[in-house]
Order: structure tokens, then sequence, then C-alpha cells
């Protein structure tokens, strides 16, 4: 038997991947002796279904066919997964729309970059259940035109993006999928350690973002046609970041809150607030409802001091409380210089720290009635184990 590897498999799919070498992978799989790969695969695979299965593809993706490459990578995702049964799911952050998880464990490779054709790390943000499939259509519908116009028309630089729905038990489940940055790169790690000149530096490539954004919306006025951001730190990236807060000077910036469509037409919002309460019960909802407070949150992110005020703001849940007086000076600067035709009030500390207090006080709500939500649903269903959780609460409005 020739000395095949998993090596050989992985060079092979990256000739699949690139369209000027296809031909010659499927003549290099075809040259692999039928029997060699049957061999490989016995002594490897446990699954004798699995097994036959991936001896199948392989078979099928050495004729040069244009299905070759498809079922090529099929091939070698399904074999990744037998080889490493030990893929395991980590859980990056919990938001308050999306969870945020991300395949680890294996040289998972399902994903490719559109560019390169390279194997492409990606994270999955899960968002809440849509009643039906055409919901969850028309979500993924207006998250792909976000996205776009983001990247291709407001001109600010977003990952690569895509979204798959799952169906489950008469409900649609929609997976954000969006390439991974490293997680030093984003702001809000970089702002622990960076000095009170690096955050003005980082902060002035984040200002003029927001005048990208700005600039878009004012243009688009007399359609009526908004987009909006949520612009605090953690939701940005530096690309091609060095690991050295002192030496940002002219990086660019990718947004990576991306999976909310946040667009406005006619004054209302494209995609309706009620999706993204799903999680509460409905008693929650009502009351939202009847404070407003869906729109009170959905405003701040197409509001431009607003969205300025809340990335402020929120130096202080990043335990930075110390750069809120030099960035409110960059701040201010910014609404007299380039973003003066905005015709803003000036920031001031005091005002950041009352917005501050009053958006902790929004959140802690909500992540309490999310968590009641959650606990009302395991008691119906029995697991009473599930009332232990109600001391979380605490610990919400006293961390």
């Amino acid at each position: 038997m020739m000395s095949l590897t998993i090596e050989t498999f992985r060079e092979l799919d990256d000739l699949y991947a690139a369209p000027g070498t296809r031909v010659q992978a499927a003549r290099l799989a075809a040259a692999i002796p039928h029997h060699d790969v049957a061999q490989w695969l016995s002594a490897r695979v446990c699954n004798p279904a699995a097994e036959a299965y991936l001896l199948h593809l392989f078979s099928a993706a050495s004729t040069p066919s244009p299905r070759a490459a498809r079922q090529y990578h099929r091939f070698y995702r399904q074999l990744t997964l037998h080889l490493h049964p030990t893929i395991r799911r980590d859980i990056i952050g919990e938001g308050e729309i999306s969870q945020v998880t991300a395949l680890a464990g294996a040289a998972f490779s399902c994903w490719r970059h559109p560019d390169t054709g390279r194997p492409m790390p990606v994270v999955y943000k899960k968002m809440p259940p849509f009643p039906g499939h055409a919901d969850a259509e028309e979500y993924a519908a207006s998250y792909r035109i976000y996205n776009t116009t983001l990247r291709d028309t407001v001109g600010i630089h977003v990952p690569h993006f895509d979204a798959r729905i799952v169906e489950r038990d008469g409900r649609a489940i929609i997976y954000v999928i969006q390439e991974r940055l490293p997680s030093d790169s984003v702001c809000h790690v970089i702002l622990r350690t960076a000095s009170p000149a690096a955050a003005r530096r980082l902060f002035r490539l984040i200002l003029r973002e927001y005048e990208k954004l700005y600039r878009y919306n004012c243009d688009r006025a007399a359609d009526d046609y908004e987009v909006g951001l949520d612009g605090q730190s953690p939701n940005w990236a530096v690309v091609d970041y060095g690991g050295d807060p002192e030496s940002i000077s002219a990086h660019s910036l990718a947004y990576l809150d991306t999976n909310v469509p946040m667009l406005r037409a006619g004054g209302r919002d494209v995609v309706s607030t009620d999706v993204y309460f799903q999680s509460l019960p409905g008693s929650a909802r009502w009351l939202i409802k009847r404070l407003k407070l869906d729109e009170e949150v959905m405003d701040r992110y197409f509001q431009l001091r607003l969205i300025i005020l809340d990335f402020l703001g929120n130096l202080i849940v990043q335990h930075r409380p110390d750069l809120v007086p030099p960035l409110v000076e960059v701040s201010n600067e910014a609404l007299s210089g380039p973003l003066a035709g905005a015709r803003l009030a000036p920031f001031t500390v005091k005002e950041v720290e009352k917005y501050y207090r009053s958006d902790v006080t929004i959140w802690r709500l909500w992540r309490s009635l999310k968590l009641f939500g959650a606990i009302s649903d395991d008691v119906s269903a029995g697991r009473w184990r599930s009332l232990f959780r109600i001391g979380a609460v605490y610990r919400i409005w006293t961390r």
C-alpha cells in the first residue's frame, strides 16, 4: 500500500479548492489505488457504513467532472469528522441575542476563504428560534443585505459571512457564520493594556468608521433609509494586529457584530424587534413593549451621538474608566471637526457616567428577564432543579 496520510488528503483538498488545479487534483486522486484508500479507511474509521460512504465519495471525486471538487470537499469534511471524534463545541460568548460558538479539537476545515480557497476558521452565532422557515429565510436575507451594504456601500469592513437554517421541532434556527479573527485583535482586549495615547489613536480609527456611517445615512436621508451599528469596543477588531497596542496607527478595522440586521426604512425597522425578545417570557415581552425599552435600545444604534456615547460608557464596563476623559476629548474634537455637520452637543465625563449607570440597569433587567424565562421553560418541562438558578439574579444585580 502506498504511504497515505491525512496530509495527503489535505493537500488534495487544497488543490480541489483552487479552480486552476482541479483537473490536476482529480488526476492525482485517480492515481491512488482504490484498494489502498479502502485499507487506509478500514484501519482508521470504526463505522463500516461511514467507511463505505467515504470510499464512495472519494471514488466520485477521482473523475474530472464538474462535481468532483464538491464531492471531494464533502469527503474530506466527513473524513475529518470521523478521524477526530473529539471535536468539541467551545462557547466563546453569550450575547443578549445570540450564542457565539466555535468548533475546536481538530483541523476542522469545512469553511474556506472565498478569495484564497484556504481553510478558514469561523464562529457560529446561534440566533433565537423562528416560528417558521419563511420567517427565518426573510431574516437571513436581511442579514446578507446588511453585511453587503456595510461592506460595499458604507465602506466598513466586515469578516466573510454566511448563514444556515436548521429546522428542529417545527421551529427554524439560524446559525450566522462569520470568519473568526484573532481574539487579541478585538478592541476591548487591546484597550485592557493600552496606554491613553494608544487608546486615543485606536478611538480615532473607530470614529472614522462612525463617520462613514454618518455620511451614508446623510446621503440616504431623502430615501428615509438608515443603517445602524453597535459601536462598542468588543464589536471592532484591528486587521493584521501585531500584538502591541502602542504600534497601532493607520490600521484598518473590521466590524464584528453583524448578526443583527440594523436597517430602517421609512422610520421602521426592516426586521421586527420581536425576534430579539424570543428568549424572554411572554409577560416580559409585553412589559418591554409597554415601557418602550425595545425602542430605546434600538435607537442608540442609529443615532450618531448615542453610538459614540455608548462606546464611551462601555469603557467603564471594560474596567477602563481612566480612558473616559481623554476619549471624551477626542470625541469632542471629532464633533467640531469631521462630524461638525451633524451639529451634535459635546460630551462631558459626567454625562458618560450617568449613561453608564442607566445602561447597566437596562441590561441587568434584560438578563434577569431572560433568566426567568429559561427557568420557567425548564420548570414547565419538569426540570425542577432549574429553580436553583434563581440565585443568579442576585449576582446579576450585584456584580
